[in-house]
């Protein structure tokens, strides 16, 4: 079936489908001249998806229940989730309804953190702790593997250093122009936008052989512009030099990435799998400084 028929039999934009196939949600087959076959699979996954995006469900969670076996499990979880949101909702609106009563400040303070500050995520938590660009810059770069909640006293010490760490580092602070240029170039990056940069990360990880067959013409594009005058010069190889030598120097990996192992079980696990995949990039690319490639 041609994307126009799948596009009116399962209620969806063109955009849409093809989204969904971007995410890696559905694999149309396509033929040699670029038009893409939808099998009745493929429709009965959009017609799924469909449904479940309307309930409000993320792609990453409908990613996981659309390869579950067990699918009452897997929107149990997604349940559950909608149920603390809900209630962080509620709180939030009593905390609103009360300052404007009365404005007691006091009181807002110890209402939010004897009944909101418990439905926070990490990622909220450190957003929160770190407003701006170093903020930014944690999200990008490890929101995705923070989106618990601290739930043992094993975590709650690892979160109590990595804050204690991250308010006491030196050495951080960054020209005018390159915190523009952070700000700019993080402010319109959807929910979707960063999933899908998520995406393409942990594909790499996951299946580097496969990912370096790929996109050898791309990585070797890439690799020669990093060598390059245009980009030595450029406003990101100076923001990029700055977290070098901030990260070497710090403790970053001794302290901050030590304890991020700890309260995150699924950093964990991807900071393993990074190992492996970096000494595979390495061996086949050994002109490149694995700094590059450590986060």
């Amino acid at each position: 079936m041609y994307i126009k028929d799948v596009c009116s039999k399962c209620k969806l934009t063109k955009k849409a489908v093809e989204y969904y196939e971007q995410q890696g949600l559905i694999y149309p087959k396509v033929l040699e001249n670029g038009y893409r076959i939808y099998s009745e699979e493929d429709i009965n996954k959009l017609k799924e998806i469909g449904a479940l995006r309307k309930i409000g469900i993320s792609i990453a969670d409908i990613k996981d229940i659309l390869e579950s076996n067990n699918k009452s499990a897997a929107l149990s979880k997604c349940k559950y989730k909608m149920n603390l949101e809900f209630e962080k909702s509620i709180a939030k609106k009593k905390c609103l309804e009360q300052l404007i009563k009365d404005y007691n400040i006091d009181n807002a303070l110890k209402y939010i953190e004897e009944n909101i500050d418990k439905f926070f995520t990490i990622k909220e938590k450190l957003l929160q702790s770190f407003p701006g660009w170093y903020g930014m810059y944690l999200s990008i770069h490890f929101g995705q593997f923070l989106n618990g909640k601290i739930d043992t006293e094993e975590k709650e010490n690892a979160y109590k250093k990595i804050v204690e760490y991250l308010d006491k580092i030196e050495g951080i602070q960054l020209p005018d122009e390159l915190e523009e240029y952070l700000l700019q170039s993080t402010e319109y990056l959807e929910d979707v936008d960063m999933q899908k940069i998520n995406n393409i990360i942990l594909d790499a990880v996951n299946n580097t052989e496969e990912y370096l067959k790929q996109n050898k013409e791309d990585i070797e594009k890439y690799l020669e512009f990093k060598n390059s005058d245009e980009y030595k010069n450029s406003i990101a190889y100076k923001m990029q030099q700055l977290l070098l030598k901030f990260q070497q120097e710090s403790g970053y990996y001794d302290i901050f990435i030590k304890n991020l192992k700890i309260l995150s079980d699924s950093y964990r696990e991807y900071f393993e799998k990074l190992q492996a995949a970096n000494k595979i990039f390495l061996d086949k690319y050994p002109q490149i400084d694995n700094t590059y490639n450590r986060l």
